[in-house]
């Protein structure tokens, strides 16, 4: 396995980490969600853990070339959307979050994409080309 694409899988795993970091330290906010629907908030939690570990193991162990293209492609997605939310919370000058949590989403999200294009890198483009027997 490539270098680049080993560490595109820590770094995703360690943006896993960091968000499920940022529900512990805030767990006030965490607590609340719980507390409203707790089924819903446990399975929703599990889902999106089990979907994100699917995902790292289709793209670095499967070698799956279309789902190292969504990657890209959501986090890119997930950059814009971001960027707009923090814009409109600006301007709008009511923001729910704490700051910690904004540094939080900032350290993640940048680890999500920096492992994105780790998986474009020179070294890791022929891991994905089907190998012929």
């Amino acid at each position: 396995m490539p270098t680049s694409v080993r560490y595109s899988e820590r770094l995703t795993y360690a943006a896993m980490a960091i968000i499920f970091i940022n529900q512990m330290v805030n767990w006030d906010r965490t607590s609340r969600h719980l507390a409203d629907s707790p089924l819903a908030f446990i399975l929703l939690q599990i889902a999106f853990l089990c979907i994100q570990i699917f995902w790292v193991w289709l793209v670095v162990r499967k070698r799956t070339n279309w789902a190292r293209w969504m990657t890209l492609a959501a986090q890119f997605g997930m950059v814009f959307v971001i960027g707009f939310s923090l814009g409109f919370i600006a301007f709008k000058g009511n923001p729910e979050g704490t700051a910690l949590e904004l540094v939080f989403l900032i350290v993640s999200t940048s680890f999500y994409l920096l492992a994105a294009c780790l998986l474009f890198t020179r070294d890791a483009a022929p891991w994905f080309i089907p190998q012929r027997v």
